[in-house]
């Protein structure tokens, strides 16, 4: 997969977890767990963050994608003994889970081209 194919496949994963946090926000789409708190818009506006860093950023910036997938994956683990396990936390998860691989895949790759630049 090329370099840009990997970035729009990112940005997709991004925007689709950015758009599932925005809409839990406007809706308690959950039972059980209250989601209309300003931590999931700020979680939303940080997966589009994250969009941005993954379309155009180079090097050591592309390392917050995959941190800031993964803190919220962890999270929502933690706290599947509170709360309910349910389908629109998955899908939100798989997306999150699918943009920290692809991050690592980035910066591995640009790793390896600032490497080779560099000899």
């Amino acid at each position: 997969m090329s370099d840009r194919s990997l970035r729009v496949v990112g940005v997709a994963l991004a925007l689709v977890a950015s758009a599932i946090h925005f809409v839990l926000f406007v809706a308690d789409l959950i039972p059980g767990e209250p989601t209309t708190v300003p931590a999931f818009a700020l979680m939303g506006v940080g997966f589009v963050g994250c969009a941005a860093l993954v379309a155009f950023a180079r090097g050591d910036l592309l390392v917050v994608a995959p941190i800031y997938s993964i803190s919220l994956i962890a999270a929502w683990a933690f706290t599947r003994g509170q709360y309910p396990v349910e389908i629109v936390g998955i899908v939100s998860k798989l997306a999150e889970l699918g943009l920290a691989i692809v991050g690592v895949l980035l910066i591995r790759r640009t790793s390896a081209t600032a490497g080779s630049t560099a000899g």
